[in-house]
């Protein structure tokens, strides 16, 4: 069961990787036939941005319900490379990075000075307007702040499980080294707290980018959306790389 578990998962995330090339393909071409017409066509953009979306909440759905036989693999997974594998966070990406590559597709760092920009106007960031860049300052506080909480939470159940007494249990073991109830009990509301903390980490993943997406024009957050599916299959293609420069497989 175990080992059908980890290849159901593997797949998984396999076939979401592939859908990222795919999606980024269709990303491509759809940017270009704007690029070469004067209509925009914010309806089509939109549309398609949506379905992006929506394939990203429907990823998060199938994790979750493989979650529910194995937590803890989608914390430590085996199918990513170890680089992938040190950015994570909650089973996933932070959502605060979500803003950094915000900033970068300005072309300024403006994190640091968006205070003095919301306060005297300046045009350094043309792409973005003042109510923009306003309302993404107070997403990304907002989604911070959450991002903290979940973390909290996530230190302290790691804590509550290191504090069981481990002694007393190693004592109790079987000759066979079996899980006694007591235990076995103790693990599964561990697990369950982790699908928690989980679901809760993609639920923010998801809202952040449901919410960026309503403060960004469908132009402006179709370059974004490009901009992190290259960044996304990069990372994985840097890790793969790294992994064999170490002896992985």
């Amino acid at each position: 069961m175990e080992s059908s578990d980890k290849s159901q998962e593997q797949c998984l995330y396999k076939e979401w990787m592939r859908l990222q090339e795919q999606e980024l393909s269709e990303l491509l071409h759809h940017s270009l036939n704007l690029n070469n017409t004067t209509d925009t066509n914010d309806a089509e953009t939109t549309q398609l941005l949506e379905k992006i979306i929506q394939h990203f909440q429907d990823y998060c759905d199938n994790r979750r319900h493989l979650a529910h036989r194995h937590v803890s693999a989608f914390f430590s997974p085996s199918w990513c490379t170890t680089l992938e594998n040190s950015m994570s966070w909650i089973a996933g990406c932070r959502p605060s990075s979500f803003f950094n590559l915000v900033y970068a597709l300005c072309g300024s760092n403006i994190d640091s000075s968006l205070s003095q920009f919301l306060q005297d106007g300046n045009s350094d960031f043309p792409k973005f307007s003042a109510s923009q860049l306003s309302a993404i300052d107070k997403l990304q506080r907002r989604t911070t702040i959450e991002e903290e909480m979940l973390t909290a939470q996530m230190a302290s159940l790691q804590q509550d499980m290191t504090d069981m007494p481990l002694a007393l249990i190693a004592r109790e073991l079987s000759p066979r080294n079996e899980l006694n109830l007591d235990v076995q009990k103790r693990l599964g509301k561990f697990e369950q707290a982790m699908r928690s903390a989980m679901n809760d980490a993609d639920n923010l993943r998801i809202n952040t980018v449901k919410e960026l997406f309503k403060i960004l024009k469908p132009v402006q957050a179709l370059e974004y959306i490009i901009a992190a599916k290259k960044l996304r299959l990069c990372i994985q293609s840097w890790g793969i790389e790294k992994d064999r420069e170490h002896g992985g497989d």
